[in-house]
């Protein structure tokens, strides 16, 4: 049987969970990867086989701030063309079922070829006003009218109290939460090396956060990894703070074991980073990009579940007194630690096997028969 995966490739975090995804079916199932850019290089790098699509959007943003109007609409990208492009690798690749994670023109597709999609996300809704709620609410209400065709809406993360998206989230008749979908097996044997570790990303306008990370470790001696995804980004830190507590990381495939020794995680407000430092226990700071609702309402869940502090991106002035707090105050841990083990009963990995296992015996009949654990 083959499944084919798309991937939308704006920020890291749609790969990451898509590579669990693949993980843990991989033994079972002929797996292949529709992504594009350094997403394709990801997954490649994995050995996956990827075929080449084109992105439906591009974020954009300056100084801190998520351009949701200059991201929905653009000239060099278009939903269209991805379409098209993604309608002939489909038609001849032929899978037998396709999961898309936020990549709608894949589920749009799915739905042309009339084969069966599952889509993964962790937003079909927002309840965070802005000025571009003119533009944020009818997106989602179209974007709705495709999740609700799909066979599953899966959410990649706990259940309600305990969920991180759940002021993105409103029922839909095919939601159901799979727990988080992290690309890791392990998450024990955690430990706590005493340094500061920052996932903010390689996006240009986050940049002020990991100078602001870089000078707090010079004036206080803090121990600093500051992962940039860019190597344009890394060069540009190297050329300013050259010093023994600050380590600048470009890319890392080693991830992991940064998580499971940092004492605290400095974070954007993506949803799958969030996921993955609470799956080690990890309390956060996270620091969402301005005006993207997504991102301040996981930062908002994660302030009132208190296993990390939500701080804006004009109040980095206050980022010394967050560590500090977290640092100072054991509740924070602990919370996170719970989290943690909330884990061990809610894994994505595991469940999204059961429920492809559940689908292809129904669905297929006596073309896939699988005992179901």
């Amino acid at each position: 049987m083959k499944i084919l995966i798309s991937v939308c490739g704006e920020g890291f975090g749609h790969t990451t969970r898509c590579l669990a995804v693949g993980n843990a079916l991989k033994d079972e199932f002929d797996i292949a990867y529709l992504a594009y850019g350094k997403s394709k290089d990801f997954i490649e790098s994995y050995g996956f086989r990827v075929f080449e699509t084109y992105p439906e959007i591009k974020l954009k943003g300056k100084d801190g701030k998520f351009d949701i109007k200059s991201t929905l609409f653009n000239k060099e990208h278009s939903p269209k063309k991805a379409i098209k492009r993604e309608y002939e690798i489909i038609k001849k690749y032929q899978p037998d079922l396709i999961i898309t994670d936020c990549k709608y023109s894949t589920a749009v597709v799915a739905k042309l070829l009339k084969i069966p999609v599952f889509c993964i996300s962790n937003q079909n809704y927002t309840k965070y006003k802005i000025k571009t709620d003119i533009l944020v609410y009818p997106t989602m209400a179209i974007l709705n009218l495709i999740n609700k065709r799909c066979e599953k809406f899966l959410v990649p993360d706990f259940p309600m109290p305990y969920t991180i998206c759940q002021y993105n989230i409103k029922p839909i008749s095919n939601l159901e939460y799979l727990g988080p979908l992290i690309r890791y097996d392990n998450v024990d044997n955690v430990d706590n090396d005493g340094y500061i570790l920052s996932v903010i990303g390689g996006f240009e306008y986050r940049y002020k956060i990991l100078e602001s990370l870089a000078e707090l470790a010079i004036k206080n001696d803090y121990h600093v990894k500051l992962v940039c995804g860019s190597y344009e980004v890394a060069s540009r830190l190297r050329a300013k703070y050259s010093r023994k507590n600050i380590e600048i990381i470009p890319i890392t495939k080693d991830m992991d074991e940064l998580m499971r020794r940092a004492s605290l995680i400095v974070s954007h407000g993506g949803h799958s980073t969030i996921m993955e430092a609470l799956c080690f226990g990890k309390p956060l700071i996270v620091i969402p990009d301005m005006d993207h609702p997504e991102q301040c309402n996981n930062a908002k869940k994660v302030h009132e579940l208190r296993c990390g502090i939500s701080l804006s991106y004009k109040q980095l002035n206050q980022l010394e007194r967050a560590i500090e707090e977290i640092e100072s105050n054991k509740v924070y841990r602990k919370n996170a630690n719970h989290m943690r083990e909330l884990y061990e009963c809610y894994n994505g990995k595991e469940n999204i096997k059961r429920l492809i296992y559940q689908f292809f015996s129904n669905y297929g009949g006596e073309k896939f028969k699988v005992k179901i654990c």
